[in-house]
């Protein structure tokens, strides 16, 4: 076995550096455009009649979120798969509106910053949002019961917002405050509907 110079291992050292910096720095940019995801690939939309139809199949979105209990700071990863339908105007600025709905299954992993928090996650496996919209959008808030890497349970409000396009569709979530309804009431069941 031979020992390599010290020579040699300073360049060696400073070249992974320098690509695990790279790495890292790409990394952060593709999560900062991961927070609302456009999914082209898997769109019909018939030629002049504008019924829509996309199809996801186990694409991963991330936020920043917050442990509604402890304040700590962190990011949500949602990895979903879904099925999006609908009957979208030409302009999705009508007065008349179009019609979406959307069904999907997905799990949610929260991690905080601080490393001394626990972590949590979820999986939802239905959820159903469906509506008249005159903007190609519409949105469902939910109850999200995770369970921690320590045992604990902790609840999130979120909000996902189906957007029809062109291109077409796009997902995003956000974090909401949360309800009261939780904190009382946490038996429900993970993905409860909260309007």
């Amino acid at each position: 076995m031979r020992i390599i110079s010290a020579g040699i291992q300073r360049p060696a050292v400073i070249i992974l550096a320098l690509t695990s910096f790279l790495m890292l720095s790409a990394f952060q940019a593709s999560a900062q455009d991961n927070s609302r995801a456009s999914f082209p690939k898997g769109s019909v939309q018939k030629g002049n009649d504008h019924t829509f139809s996309h199809d996801l199949n186990a694409e991963t979105i991330t936020f920043e979120a917050v442990n509604p209990g402890t304040q700590v700071a962190g990011r949500m990863a949602v990895t979903i798969t879904a099925a999006v339908r609908g009957n979208r105007l030409f302009d999705g600025q009508s007065a008349v509106g179009s019609h979406l709905q959307a069904a999907c299954q997905a799990t949610f992993s929260f991690v905080p910053y601080y490393p001394y928090s626990p972590s949590y996650s979820a999986t939802v496996r239905l959820m159903q949002v469906a509506g008249d919209t005159t903007d190609d959008s519409i949105f469902f808030d939910f109850g999200l019961r995770t369970t921690g890497s320590d045992g604990s349970v902790q609840w999130f409000k979120l909000r996902e917002v189906v957007t029809a396009t062109e291109d077409g569709a796009q997902i995003a979530f956000e974090q909401l405050p949360l309800p009261a309804k939780l904190i009382a009431q946490p038996e429900l069941p993970c993905g409860t509907r909260i309007d």
